[in-house]
């Protein structure tokens, strides 16, 4: 029995507002390192949506969280998981209603 296989394209169409996706391409540098602390500067795409963002470093003692209304930040005294080098920081992006609009771990290798 021979079977014909019948492609229907399927296009969709929107029109709308168009939003960035929030924290969408992260990046972090190593401003300063000495023994067991870095400074880590922090940057990402602006969303017009968001109205706040949580900034946090889970690897530090102790956990360290801040809040900003910018797309830059700069933390202090970041320390790494014990026996390691690298240190986790996240990063919450807030709508005008304090709902999560999208959320971001970065692992940052602090002594290099």
């Amino acid at each position: 029995m021979n079977r014909i296989l019948l492609l229907i394209p399927f296009f969709v169409f929107g029109i709308g507002t168009a939003y960035a996706e929030p924290l969408e391409y992260v990046q972090a540098l190593v401003l300063d390192h000495e023994d067991n602390y870095a400074t880590v500067q922090l940057d990402w795409n602006r969303d017009g949506t968001v109205k706040k963002y949580e900034i946090g470093c889970v690897s530090c003692i102790p956990n360290v969280v801040e809040f900003s209304t910018e797309d830059i930040f700069t933390m202090k005294n970041v320390t790494a998981f014990p026996n390691s080098s690298n240190a986790m920081l996240y990063i919450i992006a807030y709508d005008s209603n304090d709902e999560i609009i999208n959320a971001k771990q970065i692992l940052v290798n602090i002594k290099k």
